[in-house]
């Protein structure tokens, strides 16, 4: 077994959603695997103080739980979108097959097709270290109760895991327990799932859960174009669009725990669950429509509600009311000093095997 030549520098390590930024030191070339939308506006300083070259940004299946950032990273950086050749997306640019390989300068990424979780599943191995998105966890495995799983294919999955011996290093896509890394040797000893027959993991997970939060946003968001960056625009920028409630609308779609904490002067509240119920009201107001929530994912997401329904002058605050709270902007609350809060009432399943709470973004 060879040894990987690769760097390697995981990304976002304080959340469950776990990304990786690989390179290659003579060349520079690079590449991300699994970065969220809201976290590549952290990612490109990373990149560009390493001095590195993106040239590949790799989801490794079709997301349902998070919004992915390659389409906006290619916009950005001029990479190209990877993606197994059984996903129906049509963001990517590369579509891999089991055992086809890119390279990164003179070092290769090796995909191994791991249906189970997601028809379009697969795991990237660069030598020593195999990076199982969402197919194997530490200690637990992938549910496979919905997006076309199966727990027959992923204990096929996880025998071609086994077979890249046990010193390999695993890097999952989530982790719930606080955990970065382990070996596919420890996975064995460790970890029921995958030294599970057959059978057995079959029965084990042969439960349902809950659905990821707003699944039917993400993945039309992770299926379809993304963002133009035109439609993208910080807290900085907004004045040069007018009077909000006049020239534009700033429209924030977040829980009512959170607008009250503390929100923007002018804005509309209209609570992500009302806005398809409401979007006759929301047609009447002043347009663009400038969606807020916390960092940018739920606003994201209602603007693939508005783009259904036909309404395409929408733009994203980049960053939420946590990039309008960093630039020192003004803000209302009702009561005491303004802050930005996480909501009590965000909830959502999670892909592993059972069931979880999820943060709001």
């Amino acid at each position: 077994m060879t040894t990987a030549t690769l760097e390697m520098k995981p990304l976002t390590p304080e959340r469950d959603c776990r990304a990786y930024l690989l390179w290659e030191p003579t060349s520079k070339e690079a590449a991300v695997i699994d970065v969220r939308f809201d976290a590549v506006q952290h990612t490109l300083p990373i990149i560009s103080e390493l001095g590195l070259k993106l040239k590949f940004a790799i989801d490794t299946h079709t997301h349902a739980d998070h919004l992915s950032g390659s389409d906006r990273l290619r916009n950005l950086t001029g990479c190209k979108v990877v993606m197994s050749s059984a996903t129906r997306s049509r963001v990517p640019d590369h579509l891999v097959q089991d055992g086809s390989a890119l390279r990164l300068g003179e070092h290769e990424l090796r995909f191994l097709h791991t249906p189970g979780h997601t028809p379009d599943s697969m795991c990237i191995f660069d030598g020593a270290r195999v990076f199982t998105g969402d197919t194997l966890f530490i200690g637990s495995a992938a549910r496979t109760d919905f997006m076309g799983g199966s727990s027959e294919q992923l204990f096929e999955s996880f025998r071609k895991i086994e077979k890249l011996g046990a010193s390999i290093e695993v890097w999952p896509g989530h982790d719930y327990n606080g955990k970065f890394s382990s070996t596919v040797g420890a996975e064995l000893k460790a970890n029921g799932a995958f030294a599970d027959s057959k059978a057995g993991l079959v029965d084990r997970l042969n439960i349902k859960g809950a659905l990821p939060a707003n699944m039917a946003e993400v993945l039309s968001f992770n299926t379809e174009a993304g963002l133009a960056e035109a439609q993208i625009v910080t807290p900085q920028q907004l004045a040069a669009l007018g009077v909000a409630g006049k020239d534009y609308t700033l429209l924030d779609v977040r829980y009512a725990d959170e607008w009250a904490a503390g929100r923007a002067p002018g804005a509309v509240f209209i609570p992500m669950p009302e806005v398809s119920a409401r979007f006759d009201e929301i047609r009447k107001l002043p347009h663009p429509i400038v969606s807020v929530c916390r960092s940018g994912v739920r606003a994201t997401m209602m603007m693939m509600t508005a783009r259904h329904a036909g309404d395409n002058a929408w733009l994203l605050l980049e960053g939420g009311m946590t990039a309008w709270h960093s630039a020192g902007l003004p803000m209302e609350s009702d009561g005491g000093t303004p802050k930005v809060i996480a909501s009590k009432f965000s909830t959502g399943g999670s892909c592993q095997s059972g069931d979880r709470t999820c943060d709001a973004q």
